[in-house]
Protein backbone atom coordinates (compact mmCIF):
# COMPACT_ATOMS: atom_id res chain seq x y z
CA UNK A 1 0.00 0.00 0.00
CA UNK A 2 1.76 3.41 -0.66
CA UNK A 3 0.96 6.30 1.09
CA UNK A 4 1.02 10.13 -0.60
CA UNK A 5 1.66 12.95 1.45
CA UNK A 6 0.12 16.31 0.75
CA UNK A 7 2.60 18.99 0.06
CA UNK A 8 1.72 22.10 1.11
CA UNK A 9 1.43 24.52 -1.69
CA UNK A 10 4.79 27.71 -1.36
CA UNK A 11 3.32 31.00 -0.88
CA UNK A 12 5.45 33.47 -2.73
CA UNK A 13 5.37 36.60 -0.63
CA UNK A 14 6.18 39.77 -2.86
CA UNK A 15 9.80 41.06 -2.02
CA UNK A 16 10.16 43.60 0.58
CA UNK A 17 12.74 45.17 -0.76
CA UNK A 18 16.06 46.74 0.63
CA UNK A 19 16.11 46.35 4.83
CA UNK A 20 16.66 50.64 4.48
CA UNK A 21 13.33 51.06 2.59
CA UNK A 22 11.16 48.62 4.63
CA UNK A 23 11.90 50.71 7.85
CA UNK A 24 11.17 53.88 6.14
CA UNK A 25 8.26 52.14 4.79
CA UNK A 26 7.24 51.10 8.60
CA UNK A 27 7.67 55.36 9.70
CA UNK A 28 5.49 56.09 7.20
CA UNK A 29 2.92 53.56 8.00
CA UNK A 30 2.93 54.88 11.54
CA UNK A 31 2.55 58.87 10.39
CA UNK A 32 -0.39 57.55 8.40
CA UNK A 33 -2.73 55.32 11.22
CA UNK A 34 -2.37 58.33 13.69
CA UNK A 35 -4.20 61.88 13.10
CA UNK A 36 -0.87 63.60 13.42
CA UNK A 37 -0.26 64.22 9.84
CA UNK A 38 -2.95 65.56 8.53
CA UNK A 39 -3.64 67.95 12.14
CA UNK A 40 -0.60 69.28 11.22
CA UNK A 41 -1.08 69.22 7.47
CA UNK A 42 -4.63 71.13 8.33
CA UNK A 43 -2.20 73.83 10.58
CA UNK A 44 0.27 74.38 7.51
CA UNK A 45 -2.40 75.32 4.76
CA UNK A 46 -4.24 77.49 7.45
CA UNK A 47 -1.08 79.29 8.28
CA UNK A 48 0.41 79.11 4.24
CA UNK A 49 -2.96 81.12 3.49
CA UNK A 50 -2.46 83.20 5.98
CA UNK A 51 0.81 84.28 5.52
CA UNK A 52 -0.26 84.92 1.20
CA UNK A 53 -2.66 87.08 2.72
CA UNK A 54 -0.53 89.27 4.65
CA UNK A 55 2.26 88.89 2.63
CA UNK A 56 0.37 89.66 -1.05
CA UNK A 57 -1.09 92.68 1.06
CA UNK A 58 2.59 93.85 2.15
CA UNK A 59 4.20 93.12 -1.12
CA UNK A 60 1.54 95.36 -3.01
CA UNK A 61 2.37 98.23 -0.74
CA UNK A 62 5.67 97.72 -1.24
CA UNK A 63 5.58 97.35 -4.87
CA UNK A 64 3.13 100.43 -4.96
CA UNK A 65 5.74 102.81 -2.83
CA UNK A 66 8.83 101.57 -4.58
CA UNK A 67 7.39 102.95 -8.18
CA UNK A 68 6.35 106.15 -6.79
CA UNK A 69 9.12 106.86 -4.91
CA UNK A 70 11.97 107.18 -7.73
CA UNK A 71 12.71 110.48 -6.99
CA UNK A 72 12.83 110.59 -3.30
CA UNK A 73 16.63 111.48 -1.85
CA UNK A 74 17.95 109.61 1.31
CA UNK A 75 17.54 111.86 4.70
CA UNK A 76 20.27 110.09 7.63
CA UNK A 77 18.50 110.21 10.87
CA UNK A 78 19.98 112.68 13.44
CA UNK A 79 22.61 111.41 16.09
CA UNK A 80 23.20 108.63 13.98
CA UNK A 81 27.03 107.00 13.85
CA UNK A 82 28.23 105.72 10.43
CA UNK A 83 26.77 102.56 10.65
CA UNK A 84 23.50 103.29 11.31
CA UNK A 85 23.91 105.58 8.64
CA UNK A 86 24.94 102.54 5.96
CA UNK A 87 22.20 100.49 7.43
CA UNK A 88 19.77 103.45 7.22
CA UNK A 89 21.37 103.91 3.02
CA UNK A 90 21.21 100.36 2.35
CA UNK A 91 17.55 99.62 3.55
CA UNK A 92 16.57 103.16 1.73
CA UNK A 93 17.95 101.38 -1.37
CA UNK A 94 15.85 98.34 -0.68
CA UNK A 95 12.95 100.41 -0.35
CA UNK A 96 13.18 102.54 -3.59
CA UNK A 97 14.59 100.15 -5.70
CA UNK A 98 12.05 98.51 -7.89
CA UNK A 99 13.26 95.85 -9.23
CA UNK A 100 14.95 94.84 -5.81
CA UNK A 101 11.97 95.03 -4.03
CA UNK A 102 9.94 93.09 -6.80
CA UNK A 103 12.68 90.48 -6.14
CA UNK A 104 11.45 90.67 -2.61
CA UNK A 105 8.07 90.77 -2.30
CA UNK A 106 8.37 87.51 -4.86
CA UNK A 107 10.67 85.40 -2.37
CA UNK A 108 8.57 86.45 0.63
CA UNK A 109 5.17 85.52 -1.18
CA UNK A 110 6.62 82.46 -2.46
CA UNK A 111 8.16 80.95 0.48
CA UNK A 112 4.60 82.07 2.31
CA UNK A 113 4.13 80.21 5.62
CA UNK A 114 7.59 79.18 6.20
CA UNK A 115 7.54 79.79 9.99
CA UNK A 116 5.10 78.20 11.13
CA UNK A 117 5.67 75.07 8.51
CA UNK A 118 8.98 74.65 9.94
CA UNK A 119 7.58 74.52 13.35
CA UNK A 120 5.19 71.63 12.03
CA UNK A 121 7.54 69.75 10.20
CA UNK A 122 10.02 69.96 13.33
CA UNK A 123 6.86 68.39 15.71
CA UNK A 124 6.39 65.86 13.26
CA UNK A 125 9.91 64.53 13.24
CA UNK A 126 9.47 65.24 17.53
CA UNK A 127 6.29 62.82 17.09
CA UNK A 128 8.20 60.40 15.47
CA UNK A 129 10.79 59.41 18.19
CA UNK A 130 8.77 60.25 21.52
CA UNK A 131 5.87 58.20 19.86
CA UNK A 132 7.75 55.12 20.21
CA UNK A 133 8.11 55.84 23.93
CA UNK A 134 4.57 57.34 24.60
CA UNK A 135 2.96 54.19 23.36
CA UNK A 136 6.27 51.78 24.79
CA UNK A 137 6.86 50.22 21.01
CA UNK A 138 10.47 51.57 21.58
CA UNK A 139 11.88 47.80 22.61
CA UNK A 140 9.38 46.33 19.89
CA UNK A 141 11.06 48.22 17.23
CA UNK A 142 14.52 48.04 18.67
CA UNK A 143 14.23 44.13 19.27
CA UNK A 144 13.09 44.28 15.06
CA UNK A 145 15.77 46.20 14.16
CA UNK A 146 18.82 45.70 16.75
CA UNK A 147 20.62 48.54 14.66
CA UNK A 148 19.75 51.53 16.24
CA UNK A 149 21.91 53.57 14.40
CA UNK A 150 19.50 52.07 11.24
CA UNK A 151 16.35 53.07 13.41
CA UNK A 152 16.97 56.35 13.80
CA UNK A 153 18.45 57.06 10.17
CA UNK A 154 15.03 55.58 8.84
CA UNK A 155 13.37 58.15 11.25
CA UNK A 156 15.76 61.06 9.73
CA UNK A 157 14.53 59.88 6.45
CA UNK A 158 11.14 59.60 7.13
CA UNK A 159 10.79 62.92 8.55
CA UNK A 160 13.22 64.83 5.42
CA UNK A 161 10.31 62.81 3.53
CA UNK A 162 6.95 64.43 5.25
CA UNK A 163 9.18 67.89 5.10
CA UNK A 164 9.20 67.32 1.14
CA UNK A 165 5.60 66.66 1.28
CA UNK A 166 4.84 69.63 3.22
CA UNK A 167 7.38 72.19 1.29
CA UNK A 168 5.88 71.01 -2.31
CA UNK A 169 2.47 71.47 -1.26
CA UNK A 170 2.97 74.67 0.30
CA UNK A 171 5.32 75.97 -2.67
CA UNK A 172 2.61 74.92 -5.22
CA UNK A 173 -0.15 76.82 -3.28
CA UNK A 174 2.61 80.15 -3.18
CA UNK A 175 3.77 79.89 -6.78
CA UNK A 176 0.11 80.09 -7.75
CA UNK A 177 -1.10 83.15 -5.44
CA UNK A 178 2.56 85.25 -6.69
CA UNK A 179 2.49 84.57 -10.03
CA UNK A 180 -1.23 85.35 -10.44
CA UNK A 181 -0.70 88.43 -7.93
CA UNK A 182 2.31 89.87 -9.59
CA UNK A 183 1.22 88.87 -13.07
CA UNK A 184 -1.81 90.98 -12.38
CA UNK A 185 0.27 93.84 -10.88
CA UNK A 186 1.95 93.97 -15.03
CA UNK A 187 5.49 92.85 -13.95
CA UNK A 188 5.38 89.03 -14.42
CA UNK A 189 6.23 86.61 -12.23
CA UNK A 190 9.73 87.06 -11.06
CA UNK A 191 10.73 83.67 -11.51
CA UNK A 192 13.19 84.00 -13.88
CA UNK A 193 15.27 86.14 -10.87
CA UNK A 194 18.16 83.33 -8.99
CA UNK A 195 17.33 85.06 -5.53
CA UNK A 196 13.79 84.21 -6.35
CA UNK A 197 14.87 80.79 -7.28
CA UNK A 198 17.24 80.52 -4.44
CA UNK A 199 14.92 81.65 -2.38
CA UNK A 200 11.93 78.61 -3.22
CA UNK A 201 14.95 75.55 -3.32
CA UNK A 202 16.91 76.67 -0.02
CA UNK A 203 13.09 76.34 1.40
CA UNK A 204 12.88 73.00 0.51
CA UNK A 205 15.97 72.72 1.98
CA UNK A 206 15.34 74.38 5.46
CA UNK A 207 11.86 72.24 5.72
CA UNK A 208 14.15 69.17 5.47
CA UNK A 209 16.83 70.10 8.30
CA UNK A 210 14.08 71.06 10.82
CA UNK A 211 12.55 67.74 9.92
CA UNK A 212 15.90 66.03 11.29
CA UNK A 213 15.91 68.77 14.28
CA UNK A 214 13.16 67.67 15.38
CA UNK A 215 14.12 63.91 15.28
CA UNK A 216 17.01 65.47 17.32
CA UNK A 217 14.90 66.78 19.96
CA UNK A 218 12.84 63.75 20.50
CA UNK A 219 15.77 61.83 21.25
CA UNK A 220 16.84 63.99 23.72
CA UNK A 221 13.60 64.88 25.31
CA UNK A 222 11.54 61.29 25.48
CA UNK A 223 8.63 63.11 26.85
CA UNK A 224 6.22 63.20 23.84
CA UNK A 225 4.87 66.43 25.61
CA UNK A 226 7.79 67.51 27.01
CA UNK A 227 9.44 67.76 23.24
CA UNK A 228 6.40 69.32 21.57
CA UNK A 229 6.06 72.20 24.49
CA UNK A 230 9.93 72.69 24.35
CA UNK A 231 10.11 72.79 20.62
CA UNK A 232 7.29 75.07 20.07
CA UNK A 233 8.38 77.60 22.79
CA UNK A 234 11.89 77.63 21.86
CA UNK A 235 11.00 78.26 18.27
CA UNK A 236 7.82 80.55 18.58
CA UNK A 237 8.49 82.91 21.72
CA UNK A 238 12.38 82.36 21.50
CA UNK A 239 12.80 83.76 17.63
CA UNK A 240 10.37 86.51 18.84
CA UNK A 241 12.77 87.36 21.86
CA UNK A 242 15.88 87.08 20.09
CA UNK A 243 15.49 89.88 18.33
CA UNK A 244 14.42 92.31 20.44
CA UNK A 245 17.09 91.21 22.86
CA UNK A 246 19.60 91.64 20.71
CA UNK A 247 18.66 95.31 19.51
CA UNK A 248 18.50 95.77 23.21
CA UNK A 249 22.10 95.44 23.70
CA UNK A 250 23.06 96.62 20.54
CA UNK A 251 21.27 99.75 21.56
CA UNK A 252 22.49 99.87 25.01
CA UNK A 253 25.46 98.20 25.73
CA UNK A 254 27.32 96.60 22.82
CA UNK A 255 27.11 99.29 19.90
CA UNK A 256 28.69 97.06 16.77
CA UNK A 257 27.11 95.42 14.02
CA UNK A 258 28.42 92.29 14.77
CA UNK A 259 26.11 92.05 17.66
CA UNK A 260 23.14 91.72 15.61
CA UNK A 261 24.88 89.55 12.83
CA UNK A 262 25.15 87.36 15.59
CA UNK A 263 21.37 86.85 15.56
CA UNK A 264 21.58 84.19 12.97
CA UNK A 265 22.93 81.67 15.00
CA UNK A 266 19.26 81.37 16.17
CA UNK A 267 18.11 78.62 13.69
CA UNK A 268 15.19 80.12 13.25
CA UNK A 269 16.64 83.32 11.93
CA UNK A 270 18.95 81.25 9.68
CA UNK A 271 16.53 79.80 8.19
CA UNK A 272 14.68 83.32 7.06
CA UNK A 273 18.21 84.71 6.30
CA UNK A 274 19.03 81.91 3.85
CA UNK A 275 15.67 82.19 1.98
CA UNK A 276 15.98 86.43 1.77
CA UNK A 277 17.03 87.58 -1.15
CA UNK A 278 20.52 89.69 -0.82
CA UNK A 279 20.63 92.64 1.31
CA UNK A 280 17.01 91.52 2.03
CA UNK A 281 17.57 92.71 5.86
CA UNK A 282 20.50 95.32 7.26
CA UNK A 283 23.27 93.54 9.19
CA UNK A 284 22.43 90.09 7.74
CA UNK A 285 25.24 87.88 6.29
CA UNK A 286 25.27 86.32 3.56
CA UNK A 287 22.45 83.94 2.52
CA UNK A 288 24.87 81.11 2.71
CA UNK A 289 25.48 81.90 6.37
CA UNK A 290 22.02 80.72 7.08
CA UNK A 291 22.14 77.75 5.28
CA UNK A 292 25.29 76.56 6.74
CA UNK A 293 24.15 77.20 10.69
CA UNK A 294 21.02 74.88 9.66
CA UNK A 295 23.18 72.66 8.21
CA UNK A 296 25.47 73.10 11.76
CA UNK A 297 22.44 72.54 14.16
CA UNK A 298 21.14 69.49 11.86
CA UNK A 299 24.14 67.44 11.91
CA UNK A 300 25.03 68.21 15.78
CA UNK A 301 21.54 67.58 16.61
CA UNK A 302 20.91 63.94 14.14
CA UNK A 303 24.54 63.05 15.84
CA UNK A 304 23.54 63.44 19.27
CA UNK A 305 20.67 62.06 18.81
CA UNK A 306 22.12 58.82 17.24
CA UNK A 307 24.37 58.66 19.65
CA UNK A 308 22.32 58.92 23.00
CA UNK A 309 19.74 56.21 21.28
CA UNK A 310 22.56 53.70 20.54
CA UNK A 311 23.80 54.07 24.45
CA UNK A 312 20.18 54.50 25.90
CA UNK A 313 18.75 51.81 27.35
CA UNK A 314 15.16 51.57 25.66
CA UNK A 315 13.49 48.91 28.31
Amino acid sequence: MTTTTAVAPTVAFPDPGPAPLRLIRSELIKIRSTNVWWLFGIGVVLFTALALVVWTLIGNSQIDTAAAAGNDVFTPSQGTDAAQIAAERQQFAVEHDLSRTLISVAAQIYTSGQFFGLMFVMLIGTVLITNEFFHQTATTTFLATPHRTAVILSKLATAMLAAAFFWIFTTVLSLATGAIFLSAKGYGTQLDQWPVLRAILFNGLAYALWGVLGVGLGVLIRSQIGAVLVGSISYVAGTFLIQPIVFLIYTFLIKKTWVLTAMVAWPAIASGIMISPEDAYPYAPDWWVGGLVLVGYSVLFGAIGTLITRRRDIS
